[in-house]
């Protein structure tokens, strides 16, 4: 069956939509470089790419709780607690794999309690995550002082 001239000119819109997005990221690119020489260094590329690793392993999980048709808002206070317990801990001369260990385990803990309230105590994930985001910036607010 031959394709009609409409799917051909919406499979038309979409590639010049994407090149689009491309051509963008293409001049936001050389304008930062232009900007800033170091920013496509082997340094200023090592520092994107670090840096888009931390977003990645959120995303990761954040997806999981979005395929659930659900939200969590206490990812980002989750992410800074477990960010200022690893770096208070490695300030205090401790094992950089205990700190990894350290990140992921109160991660799980703050996960695992939202997963259970929501699925256990049938309260809507929006008013849970949003308790234990308060809760950890209450924690946060007594720990640093």
């Amino acid at each position: 069956m031959p394709e009609s001239s409409s799917t051909r000119l919406v499979d038309r819109v979409f590639r010049m939509r994407e090149l689009a997005i491309l051509l963008v990221l293409l001049v936001m690119i050389g304008v930062t470089q232009l900007g800033n020489s170091e920013f496509l260094s082997e340094q200023g590329i090592k520092d994107l790419l670090l840096n888009a690793t931390i977003l990645v392993l959120v995303a990761t999980g954040q997806s999981l709780v979005v395929i659930t048709k659900n939200v969590d808002l206490s990812v980002g206070s989750t992410l800074g607690i477990s960010a200022f317990a690893t770096g208070t801990y490695l300030q205090g001369g401790g094992n950089p794999v205990v700190a990894v260990a350290l990140a992921v385990l109160l991660g799980v803990v703050f996960g695992l309690l939202n997963g259970l309230l929501v699925s256990l105590g049938q309260v809507p994930a929006l008013v849970v995550t949003l308790g234990t985001l308060y809760v950890i910036r209450g924690v946060d607010s007594i720990w640093v002082g």
